[in-house]
This record gives structure tokens, C-alpha cells and sequence, in this order.
């Protein structure tokens, strides 16, 4: 009763383009649905996602579910994931990469799920870590290990949307410590790649140990 009467004065809306949509649509409409804009990269080594952070650390394959540009419907969700409290959408967005990519053997290759960390002082303004929910779900459809705590953010910077490869790399040095000397392969997850100076940076300390592997997935990357 209580929830007919919610759903009747607050109904879900779309965040694509805010029309009403029913329980059971998962934050889309049909139609924003249809129109998700996926890159349709693979898990693999040979893409751009790929080149773009090999250039700078060693990694073993990359991928990405959907470009992100402006106004468009993955900057929405991603807004919503971030700043809206839904970091459920990343377990949605999770299933989704995970279906298109279930037959890639070089799935089975990766051991444990590494979220990007977030800085204290932002957890503690935003009270939860936007890329978590997705990592678990992973974790569950792989089979895989996940661990939350392996890598720490030490450096705490405001946004860097202005700041081009080499000023984001110059400032992410030493902005992330491993807390154990495990070595696995990884698959380190983030919501969005841009330049990729977080992921290089958080890559270049996950392969301090020895017999260590990463290989990299990002809900989205800006085109």
C-alpha cells in the first residue's frame, strides 16, 4: 500500500530523459535504452582503450562499456551514480558489460577486482565509493576475488576535468599505496576514463610486486 501510494507521489522517472517509467525499468526508458551509446570494445589487447594505458604501465587487456560525452545519457547516469546516490547503477551497468563479455576467455584469466580508491575526506563528503557495487557484482559473475582494501588514495585533489595528461599524471604520482604484498591479476575497475593518469597510476602500484598483472575496465570513457 505504502509503496503504490510513494510510487503515486514520487514516480520513478527516467534519467535519460525523465519521462515516467515503471518499477520494473531499470533507470531508462525503453528508448534511452536502446540508444546507450556502447563502444562495443571487447575485453582484449587490441583496442584503443588498450593503447592508451600501455603507452605509460604494462597491462594485459582493456575495456570499456559506453562513451561518455557531454549531456549525453551516460554523463547522466554517470552523474546519478556518483552524485545522486544510486551507486546500484554500477551493478546494473556491471551485468551488462559482463553479458556481452562472458565468452571471452581472457575473462577467466583475472583473479581479483580492485575498485579505484576514493580519498577519505571525499568518501566522507559523498559517504560511499560510487565504483563499489560494481566491483562486487563482477566479482560475483566471474567467480573472482574482491578486495577493496588493496590499494589506499593518500593524496587527496579536487577535480582535474581541466587538466590535461601530463598535469593529471604529475599530480596522481605517489597518490596511491598498496596495503599488502599480494600478487594476483587484477582487474581494476573506475567509472570513467579520461586520460587514464588515475588507472596508470593505480596500475604502476599494483605491479610494485612481483608476479603481478592488470588489466583494466571502465564503466565508460569519454570520446
Amino acid at each position: 500500500m505504502w509503496q503504490e501510494i510513494l510510487s503515486t507521489l514520487f514516480p520513478m522517472r527516467c534519467i535519460g530523459c525523465e519521462i515516467i517509467i515503471s518499477s520494473t525499468q531499470s533507470y531508462l526508458c525503453e528508448n534511452c535504452k536502446a540508444n546507450l551509446p556502447f563502444t562495443h570494445i571487447p575485453f582484449i589487447r587490441d583496442n584503443s582503450i588498450y593503447d592508451k594505458i600501455s603507452d605509460s604501465v604494462k597491462i594485459e587487456f582493456a575495456s570499456s562499456l559506453l562513451f561518455f560525452s557531454k549531456k549525453n545519457i551516460t554523463q547522466k547516469l554517470i552523474h546519478h551514480l556518483k552524485y545522486k546516490n544510486k551507486p546500484e547503477i554500477g551493478s546494473w551497468l556491471a551485468e551488462i558489460w559482463y553479458r556481452q563479455n562472458q565468452d571471452n576467455p581472457y575473462l577467466k584469466e583475472v583473479n581479483t577486482i580492485i575498485p579505484v580508491p576514493i580519498h577519505y575526506k571525499r568518501l566522507k563528503q559523498r559517504n560511499y565509493n560510487q565504483i563499489i557495487l560494481c566491483c562486487k557484482r563482477l566479482a560475483s559473475l566471474m567467480n573472482c576475488n574482491f578486495d577493496e582494501h588493496l590499494l589506499e588514495r593518500v593524496i587527496h585533489m579536487e577535480s582535474q576535468i581541466e587538466s590535461n595528461k601530463d598535469e593529471r599524471m604529475n599530480r596522481m604520482k605517489k597518490a596511491f599505496i598498496r596495503t599488502n604484498q599480494s600478487s594476483s591479476h587484477y582487474l581494476l575497475v573506475d567509472d570513467v576514463l579520461t586520460t587514464g593518469a588515475t588507472l596508470i597510476s593505480c596500475a604502476h602500484e599494483l605491479l610494485k610486486i612481483q608476479n603481478s598483472q592488470v588489466s583494466i575496465f571502465t564503466l565508460a570513457i569519454a570520446s
